[in-house]
């Protein structure tokens, strides 16, 4: 196994999680509901124990942690969108955004899982791809909301 790479793998979802904190940081500060306020709150805790459990793994490989999101993330790019479509903080258009973020979200975990098999051990594999099931249940929660106002 090569710990360099392995580092990268996991500081590349360690973004991914710090992007979804801060994702539902906003989200929660623009809706006005209470039940999405708490289940932004979850999704938001969700990710912080992701990400607390990958910055522990960086180290104890000799790694350091990344703490910087880049300038053109997902996070950015929500930030744009949520500001474009959700002017009058619409349950439906947030619950849309936030699916299609969670649908980002997963892929992102699904790709690097799979792409970086050969610098993952066996049980830090197991510890991520049971992550991206709790983030695809996240997803189908959103999902689930989103299309309740359908009917």
């Amino acid at each position: 196994m090569n710990k360099e790479k392995s580092i990268v793998v996991l500081n590349n979802l360690i973004e991914i999680n710090t992007e979804r904190i801060e994702i539902y940081k906003t989200a929660k500060k623009v809706t006005v509901e209470h039940d999405l306020k708490d289940l932004f709150a979850e999704f938001q805790e969700t990710s912080a124990i992701f990400k607390l459990e990958l910055v522990e793994e960086v180290q104890k490989m000799g790694g350091v942690p990344v703490h910087i999101v880049k300038r053109n993330s997902l996070f950015s790019r929500f930030w744009i969108n949520f500001k474009l479509t959700v002017d009058g903080k619409d349950r439906e258009d947030i619950l849309n955004t936030l699916e299609y973020n969670e649908f980002v979200t997963i892929k992102s975990y699904k790709d690097t899982l799979s792409n970086n098999l050969d610098y993952l051990t066996a049980e830090l594999h197991i510890r991520l791809k049971s992550q991206q099931i709790m983030l695809t249940k996240h997803h189908d929660k959103v999902k689930k909301l989103g299309d309740l106002m359908l009917s």
